[in-house]
Parts: structure tokens; C-alpha cells; sequence
């Protein structure tokens, strides 16, 4: 089945058929981004570094 062929089969499905067919492209899309996004921001996340905050004591302040 040439590409021709398979548009004019999409073309003759009917209206509810064309909607389940839109809405499948557009989840197995969005799926496809989200795990790209996901692995950004794990990838981002891991890349920060604790800041070097100064320690204090506060066992002299509690007694």
C-alpha cells in the first residue's frame, strides 16, 4: 500500500474512526515527549551541586 492509498483510506473512515485515529497520534506523541522531558530533567536535576552553606552551632544557644 503506497502513501496515496493509505490517506484515502483515512479519508474514507468515518468521523468517530478519524477522532480515535488523531487522538492515538497525539498520545503515542505526547508519551514520546514526556519521557524525553522526564529524562531532561533527571538529567538537569543530577547536575546539582549542594551549595556551601556555613555551619552553626546552636547547642551553646539551647541551653
Amino acid at each position: 500500500m503506497n502513501f496515496k492509498e493509505f490517506i484515502a483510506k483515512l479519508q474514507n473512515l468515518s468521523d468517530t474512526n478519524k477522532k480515535i485515529v488523531l487522538w492515538t497520534i497525539v498520545a503515542i506523541l505526547g508519551l514520546i515527549m514526556a519521557y524525553f522531558w522526564i529524562n531532561s530533567a533527571i538529567n538537569k536535576i543530577s547536575q546539582f551541586k549542594a551549595p556551601n552553606l556555613p555551619s552553626f552551632d546552636i547547642s551553646e544557644t539551647i541551653k
